[in-house]
């Protein structure tokens, strides 16, 4: 095992090792259903055109899928749509969407089993705390805070990408991933669309002079998976899974283990993951 690790532990991917820029990244994010009111949706854009703001943060990051945007105003407009269009991979919902909440909209889809992950994208930290403390929210894939950063449409669907890329990209490819700890929406909404606006950067800047755009997507593609997590649980989950291929760890140090919040929850998984690698930072 140990020897496996060393010969494994953070090797490139190079173009001649992956044939054909479909093996990496097979899943992505094609058409977004945006469930929120006309305010709300205004709110995001600023100037009411969310479609060509979200091909402009594609853009800017030089990625060539951008993917396309359906707003609609009730949930019941939104399962009409996602059962008649299979095209739909992604529901970004309000908080309150007309003729239900954004839970009742979540627990909708698994029932009419949709497979389409419901993020939740909240305007106000304090009402957004206040309705998770209050209700069981494992339907939803996760929530974020929009603050005034456009970024942040950027970063929920390369989360929503990782995820649904991380099997066969990290388990079957080898493309490394790094760990990302925290709890608290508000931070993590605020730094996670710049981790993947480095991480994307950095991957540029590493493809050599020359390289055909097939070979630049690929190295592009390539770029470390972000695992955003928010328990103990969740990120040993993940190391335990993909021990060889865990780049870092960035962890906070206090979020829930067992269900209450820890004030050694960082530390030990520090721990953990130093017992089984001594090299992950």
């Amino acid at each position: 095992m140990a020897d496996r690790r060393k010969s494994r532990q953070r090797r490139p991917i190079e173009p001649g090792q992956v044939h054909g820029t479909g093996q990496l990244m097979p899943h992505h994010v094609h058409e977004i259903l945006l469930v929120s009111s006309l305010y709300d949706s205004f709110t995001l854009s600023e100037d009411g055109k969310l479609s060509d703001l979200i091909m402009s943060e594609f853009l800017d990051a030089n990625l060539r899928h951008t993917p396309g945007v359906t707003q609609v105003s009730t949930g019941r407009e939104a399962l009409q749509l996602a059962r008649a269009n299979p095209r739909f991979n992604l529901i970004i919902t309000s908080l309150q969407v007309g003729d239900m909440d954004s839970l009742e909209l979540a627990r909708r889809v698994k029932e009419l089993r949709l497979n389409i992950p419901v993020i939740l994208l909240a305007y106000d930290n304090r009402e957004l705390t206040q309705f998770m403390a209050a209700n069981d929210t494992s339907d939803l894939e996760r929530a974020f805070l929009w603050q005034g950063n456009a970024k942040i449409l950027l970063g929920i669907v390369k989360y929503v990408e990782d995820r649904l890329n991380l099997s066969h990209d990290t388990g079957d490819v080898g493309v490394p991933a790094i760990i990302v700890v925290e709890d608290n929406v508000r931070y993590y909404s605020a730094f996670l669309p710049m981790l993947f606006t480095e991480l994307m950067n950095h991957a540029r800047d590493l493809i050599p002079d020359g390289l055909n755009l097939a070979h630049k997507i690929r190295r592009i593609r390539a770029r470390p998976k972000i695992l955003l997590c928010s328990t103990y649980e969740e990120a040993v989950s993940y190391f335990d899974r993909y021990p060889d291929d865990i780049l870092g760890v960035i962890s906070d140090i206090e979020f829930p283990r067992g269900g209450e919040l820890s004030h050694t929850a960082g530390a030990d998984l520090a721990r953990h993951v130093r017992s089984l690698r001594e090299d992950v930072p």
